[in-house]
C-alpha cells in the first residue's frame, strides 16, 4: 500500500514503537468477547494488534483519506469496522465497551467529557495524551496541577499515569513527551445538585492566585463571613485555595449550599 503522510492540521502523530504499542494494548486487558472503540485509528498501528485479539473493534476515524487507507489495510479482518465520523458525535453500541486511542492535544478535554458522559457503559479506557495533560488529569488535591478536568474525570473514574512515551515513538516525532493514562470505573460520588457542583468547581478555580473565599464570593456564596462559616463545617481553613480542596470536600460544600 502507498504510505499515508500525517496531516499537521489534524494533529496527526502516528505511533510506531512496537514495544509501546504492546504496553498500551496490554493495559486494556482484552478478552475476545470485548467491544473496543478506538479513537482515531490513524495508520492502524494499534488497530491491527487489536484486531488479532478477536475482539470486536470499531475504529472511529474523522479523516476520509485515512478511512479509505484503513479499509484496505484491514480488509482481511471481519471483526473490524471503520466508521467515518467525528468521535465526539459518536454513539457507542449498547453494552459494555473498552476505549483506546492516541489523542491530539486539542481534543483531549472534549474526549474526556465524552468518556464521563458514557461512564456507565465503560469497563476500561487507555488514552495516550501529552504528558502535561496526563499529569493534570491524574493529579490530586494539594498538587499544583489539580484542576476542574481532574475533578470531573475522577468523579467517574480512577485515573493513573501508566507510563511515559518519548517523541521518538511517533512518526512524525512531536515536540513533547506523551504519557498513557489508564481509566477504570469507580463508584459514582453522590452529589445532591450536579449543576451547582459543576458551577462551584469552575468558579473555585477561575483565578488560582486567589483564595477559595475570594473566588466564590459573591458568585456562589453571598459574602466572606458566610463562606468561612460553611468552610468551618467541613474543616476547611478560611484562607484555603481551590487546589488544596479534595473532591469529597467540594462535594460536602456543594451539598451544604444545596440544603
Amino acid at each position: 500500500m502507498p504510505a499515508y503522510h500525517a496531516k499537521k492540521r489534524l494533529g496527526q502523530n502516528f505511533l510506531k514503537s512496537e514495544n509501546i504499542i504492546k504496553q498500551t494494548i496490554d493495559l486494556l486487558e482484552i478478552e475476545s468477547s470485548d467491544k473496543i472503540i478506538e479513537i482515531g485509528p490513524g495508520r492502524g498501528s494499534l488497530t491491527i494488534p487489536l484486531a488479532r485479539t478477536g475482539a470486536s473493534i470499531s475504529g472511529v476515524e474523522f479523516d476520509q483519506d485515512l478511512q479509505n487507507y484503513l479499509k484496505k489495510l484491514l480488509g482481511k479482518f471481519n471483526n473490524v469496522e471503520i466508521i467515518k465520523q467525528d468521535f465526539l458525535e459518536f454513539e457507542p453500541p449498547r453494552g459494555p465497551i473498552k476505549v483506546i486511542g492516541n489523542i491530539p492535544y486539542n481534543i483531549t478535554s472534549p474526549v474526556i467529557d465524552w468518556l464521563v458522559a458514557h461512564r456507565e457503559q465503560i469497563d476500561r479506557v487507555v488514552l495516550m495524551v501529552q504528558k502535561e495533560v496526563a499529569e493534570r488529569v491524574a493529579s490530586s488535591a494539594g498538587v499544583r496541577a489539580w484542576s476542574p478536568i481532574a475533578i470531573f474525570t475522577q468523579l467517574a473514574f480512577r485515573v493513573r499515569v501508566a507510563f511515559e512515551v518519548p517523541p521518538s515513538a511517533f512518526s512524525p516525532a512531536p515536540s513533547v513527551t506523551s504519557a498513557v493514562l489508564l481509566f477504570t470505573p469507580r463508584q459514582p460520588v453522590e452529589i445532591a445538585d450536579r449543576e451547582l457542583f459543576e458551577k462551584l468547581i469552575r468558579v473555585a478555580f477561575k483565578q488560582r492566585r486567589k483564595t477559595l473565599v475570594n473566588n466564590l464570593v459573591p458568585d456562589i456564596i453571598r459574602d466572606s463571613d458566610a463562606a468561612k462559616a460553611l468552610f468551618a463545617q467541613i474543616g476547611l481553613a478560611a484562607n484555603v485555595r481551590a487546589e488544596q480542596v479534595t473532591i469529597e470536600q467540594f462535594e460536602a460544600l456543594a451539598n451544604l449550599l444545596h440544603s
